[in-house]
């Protein structure tokens, strides 16, 4: 298993992403200098748990790994602060999940480490009503 992942486990399940000291603008994943007004006085800030599906896609033939959760959703969804997020719709009804429907964050198994058999955990998002 990587260090790395550990390091950084908070950002998968908060939503840990970057804020502009300087111009305010928020994005998502961190960034490292804005890309708004090119200032490097960023820092961590927890994203909103909400927002809408700017637009998605249905998989029928997944990547390796995900074949039983085939067909799956993968959205891109703008957050109540303006950033948006590449991630998977679960538990959601198929006819909910279209442009503009409200979803929320949730915690989900991601995968499981082969050598270790340790469950790794992140974000998905469900459509809320």
């Amino acid at each position: 298993m990587a260090i790395q992942y550990w390091r950084r486990r908070d950002r998968y399940y908060r939503l840990v992403g970057s804020r502009c000291k300087d111009c305010g603008d928020e994005f998502f994943p961190p960034v490292y200098k804005c890309k708004g007004c090119g200032s490097e006085h960023v820092a961590d800030k927890e994203m909103p748990r909400t927002g809408r599906i700017v637009t998605y896609t249905q998989l029928h033939e997944p990547l390796p790994g995900f074949e039983a959760q085939a067909p799956l959703y993968l959205a891109v969804v703008k957050l109540d602060n303006g950033a948006r997020v590449l991630t998977q719709i679960v538990d959601s009804p198929d006819d909910s999940v279209r442009t503009g429907a409200k979803v929320e964050a949730t915690v989900r198994r991601m995968r499981v480490d082969g050598e270790s058999g340790q469950i790794i955990y992140g974000y998905k998002f469900v459509v809320r009503s």
